[in-house]
Parts: structure tokens; C-alpha cells; sequence
């Protein structure tokens, strides 16, 4: 909220003057729905009610010329036909450093948080800051997370597209739907999130592709080129290789979040374990190990099927291999038999983690003759 608008506010109370009362509070809550907050605009007009106000407020003027609409704060668009809303305004929480990313993305990241904190005085100067960007990736890197992330950082809210609304089965109505969102944000301070930006982004010489798609992307392109610089926009894709080669050329940048490596891994299996099982004695070495390949919402969530398993099972407050080990085997093998091969195959990989003979012939009941017999059929196989 802006200083002057609340002293304004303020005077007007102290001086009983309801006409200058009114006002100071519509200007208040409109210039926090510029900001996008819009929740808390609403809250403020809604506050302006005959039998929440004190007496010394009502008493100068007739009711009907204190009370005013709420209609001013504009509630999020809908699709015309499914009247769903097209997007959802959220207060981010998350901050960059709950993020497990590689220090060059960090890096890269913390510029673009320091070109928006400064974009009054780059505008000033004809630069526009960096306000279009495009995060690429698998499913579960931290795509979204990172978004919210940048926006806590900048502190304004989330306009994040809701894609069940947005794409609509009636001819024209998904590109009607994009100026709807982009005419609501324009006046905004606020992160414009388009999350699984290739439905309605992807090439239009794709032969199999109709003209409707053709017409969305178009529309699209011609948006984001008249969008102002007080929207940040953020896209999300799991498929880049399916845009169209038009999209690229309208973001500022473009920033690959990958599966995590052992440092980003460790992070969140520490941050996580921390969280979860702070009372717990272990050494989650193991765990970072076997958790390669995975992304960091796999991780996150193997972390919380072990921490159900440790306190329905463990007593002593500790974290063995035997819990790790019993935990993954079974996300592993869940549609495995234990006569297949792959089975044998993730009983090898548990063993060259740092899982030990002992503990697999506990948890599996096979023998450790068998288990070695096996292995070295699995060491031959690798070469």
C-alpha cells in the first residue's frame, strides 16, 4: 500500500470528512488491484459496510450516499461457454533459496529478480527489463516452483492460467480467452504464469495441427507483443521442441531446468529429511545416491513414503539402509515379480549404492550366496 493514500485516508477520518474518506479508500483499493491483490482490494470496499464503520463515520451523511460498489475490483475472466475462470491470482510463499538449482541458474535467475526490483529506473532510461521468460524441462524439475520463487522475490502476486478454462472446444473461443487474460493483467503489477505453454504454442506448420491452433498462436504472438512491461511473464513446457519457432523470439530469455545432480539432490533430500524427521538419527548418503535420475518431485516424494515407513515401523528414532533400502525396492518393483530380472537388477543397484549383502538378504529372504551368484551375472552383463 502506497504511504500517501493511507496518511490521505487517515486525514479524512481525523477530520470526519466521509466524501474524502470514500475516496482515499477507492484509490487505496484500486491501486492495490493494479498490483494485482486483487483479494485484498475486494476486502478493502467490502470493509466500507454501514455495521462495520464507527458512528463518529456515519453520522455526517445519509447511508445511501456512504455506501459505494465493490464492482470497481475486476474478478478474474471466465470462459464463455464453461464459465470457468481462466486464471487464479496467488500470493507466492516460496523463496529462491528453497529452490535446490545449479549455481550458474541461480545466478542467472538473481539478474532477472534485480532488473525487475530496479525497473522503474531501467524504464526511466528506455531499457526495458528482462520480463519474458521461458523455463524448459521434464515434469517435476521445479518449473512452477521456481516461478512462484521468482515472484516472493519481486513480491507481487500470480496470475496463473488455468488451461481447463483457457483451451475451449468452440471455434475461436481459445483465442478470445488469451485477450481476456492478457486485457486483465495489462494494468498490473503482477507474473503472468502460463504453465504447459505448448497446448496452445506449438508449430503451425505441424501438417497434423488444424487452423484453429494456427489462429491461437498468432493470437498469442500478438499479445505478448503488446504486453507491457509491468507483466512479467513466465512460461512453463515440458515439450520446447514442440513451440513454434515465432514463440521463441518473444521471450527475453530461455532457462533449462534439468533432472537434479548430486549437490541439488542432496539439498532437497536434507531440506526434506529436516522437515519431515527432525528427530531422526541418519546418514543420507545412501539416499542421494539412489535417487539419481530422479526429479526433485520424485524425490520429494520417495523422502515422504520413507518418512511414513520409518514412523509406523521404527521405535528408536533412527533412519537405517534396511528403511531406505525396503522403501525404494518397492517403488521400484511394484509391478515386478520377483523372478524377473529386473528385480535382480534393483537389488544390484540397491548393493553397488552401499546397500550391504546382510541387509538385502534380511529384507528379500533370498541368501547371500544367491544374491553374490546373481550379481556377478549382473557385473558380467555390464562389462
Amino acid at each position: 500500500m502506497k504511504s500517501a493514500l493511507i496518511i490521505k485516508l487517515i486525514e479524512a477520518h481525523s477530520c470526519r470528512n466521509e466524501d474524502a474518506f470514500k475516496k482515499a479508500l477507492q484509490d487505496l483499493a484500486h491501486d492495490e488491484e493494479r498490483k494485482g491483490n486483487v483479494s485484498l482490494a475486494t476486502s478493502l470496499l467490502s470493509s466500507y459496510l454501514p455495521d462495520n464503520r464507527a458512528t463518529t463515520l456515519t453520522s455526517s451523511s445519509p447511508l445511501s450516499e456512504m455506501s459505494f460498489s465493490v464492482q470497481g475490483i475486476t474478478p478474474p475472466p471466465k470462459d464463455k461457454d464453461s464459465a470457468l475462470e481462466l486464471l487464479e491470482i496467488m500470493q507466492p510463499k516460496i523463496k529462491l533459496e528453497d529452490v535446490a538449482l545449479p549455481e550458474k541458474t541461480k545466478e542467472a535467475l538473481e539478474q532477472i529478480i534485480h532488473e525487475q526490483k530496479q525497473s522503474d529506473a531501467l524504464l526511466q532510461k528506455g531499457i526495458t527489463p528482462t520480463n519474458r521468460v521461458l523455463f524448459c524441462g521434464p515434469p517435476g524439475c521445479g518449473k512452477t516452483m521456481t516461478a512462484n520463487a521468482i515472484a516472493g522475490a519481486i513480491d507481487i502476486p500470480v496470475a496463473y492460467v488455468k488451461l481447463d478454462g483457457l483451451v475451449s472446444s468452440y471455434l475461436g473461443q481459445t483465442g478470445a480467452n488469451i485477450r481476456k487474460i492478457f486485457d486483465y493483467v495489462k494494468n498490473k503489477r503482477i507474473m503472468l504464469f502460463l504453465d504447459e505453454f505448448d497446448a496452445i504454442a506449438k508449430k503451425r506448420d505441424d501438417a497434423h495441427e488444424l487452423g484453429e491452433l494456427k489462429r491461437v498462436v498468432t493470437t498469442l504472438l500478438q499479445n505478448m507483443d503488446n504486453m507491457p512491461a509491468n507483466v512479467f511473464l513466465v512460461a512453463a513446457t515440458n515439450h520446447h521442441h514442440l513451440l513454434d519457432t515465432a514463440i521463441w523470439r518473444r521471450f527475453n530469455t530461455s532457462i533449462l531446468l534439468e533432472l537434479p545432480n548430486t549437490e541439488q539432490r542432496e539439498i532437497i533430500i536434507s531440506k526434506n529429511l529436516a522437515s519431515i524427521l527432525p528427530d531422526y538419527t541418519m546418514d543420507a548418503s545412501t539416499i542421494v545416491k539412489l535417487t539419481e535420475g530422479m526429479s526433485g518431485a520424485q524425490i520429494t516424494n520417495f523422502i515422504q513414503v520413507l518418512a511414513k515407513h520409518c514412523i509406523m515401523q521404527n521405535t528408536d528414532k533412527s533412519l537405517t539402509d534396511k528403511d531406505i533400502a525396503s522403501v525404494w525396492l518397492k517403488q521400484s518393483t511394484l509391478f515386478i515379480s520377483e523372478d524377473d530380472n529386473a528385480y535382480t537388477k534393483s537389488l544390484y543397484t540397491l548393493n553397488k549404492n552401499g546397500v550391504s549383502m546382510r541387509v538385502l538378504e534380511e529384507l528379500t529372504g533370498i541368501s547371500k550366496s544367491t544374491l553374490s551368484y546373481r550379481f556377478g551375472k549382473e557385473e558380467w552383463a555390464d562389462g
